[in-house]
């Protein structure tokens, strides 16, 4: 049983790989997925998409080229081409044998789910889809299966049908006619009265204009008339009065040690 259960998970699997493969057979020759490849990791001997004639073949013909041209127009004419025959080869050789690796490449991958899986481990190639912005898919350290997933969704072949399997009996399906419903009419629509307008308050009266209030002036203040100054009367320097001499009453010497307010006097002058 367990023998069985592993045999049909791995024929699924596979027809999961053939699908996604299926996927990127169709990204590749269509142009929506493009492909970049490294010389460097796959360009040996050994490696399924080397071809040693991608580096033979234009040096021989550009040798035989100017060969040709030597033998034709002399020494001279024969050095210089076959002077620039070599700079072309030393310059243009690698991006020949670039488009060259690139399309043996595309060309393996289409084949099979075999041949990508052992491309895919021996690494130096890259998926990209234009547009999107994403990070390239490297091998080997990325999943191609992931990719296409991501990209172009689940692509799951359906089941073999199975040899003499049973056929479900499904039972007649009555379908009753639905009964015809009633037509409801609709509700009338609502009849709206306009409402009446309502007159605005008359502005109230202005306020009525007071006359401005009248001020009297009182008439200027006079000054009274200055009083004449009073005339001097001149003292009399001709009248000598007498002066009065008071006697002192007995007594008095007492009342004035008696007396604490007024100074005393010692003696009494007659």
């Amino acid at each position: 049983m367990s023998r069985r259960i592993d045999e049909d998970g791995h024929g699924r699997k596979e027809r999961e790989d053939e699908g996604l493969h299926e996927k990127l057979r169709s990204g590749l020759t269509g142009g929506r997925i493009q492909l970049f490849t490294d010389p460097r990791m796959i360009d040996f001997d050994g490696s399924p998409v080397h071809c040693h004639w991608d580096h033979l073949l234009p040096l021989t013909g550009l040798m035989t080229l100017a060969l040709g041209i030597l033998l034709a127009g002399g020494i001279v004419v024969g050095i210089i081409a076959m002077t620039l025959f070599v700079m072309v080869y030393l310059l243009g050789n690698r991006y020949y044998v670039a488009w060259r690796l690139r399309t043996r490449t595309v060309e393996y991958l289409c084949c099979d789910v075999a041949h990508v899986q052992a491309l895919w481990r021996l690494g130096g190639i890259a998926l990209v889809v234009p547009g999107t912005g994403e990070a390239p898919c490297v091998a080997p350290k990325g999943d191609w299966r992931k990719f296409i997933r991501r990209h172009f969704g689940e692509s799951v072949q359906p089941p073999e049908p199975m040899v003499n399997a049973p056929v479900p009996v499904v039972p007649p399906i009555f379908v009753s006619e639905p009964e015809p419903e009633t037509e409801i009419a609709p509700p009338p629509p609502p009849i709206f009265t306009p409402e009446p307008e309502i007159e605005p308050p008359p502005p109230p009266p202005p306020p009525p204009v007071q006359p401005a209030p009248v001020i009297e002036m009182a008439p200027p203040r006079t000054a009274p008339p200055r009083a004449a100054p009073p005339m001097a009367v001149p003292p009399l320097t001709d009248v000598i009065e007498p002066e009065v001499v008071v006697s002192p009453q007995p007594g008095d010497r007492w009342d004035s040690i008696l007396d604490e307010e007024k100074l005393p006097r010692d003696e009494v002058l007659p």
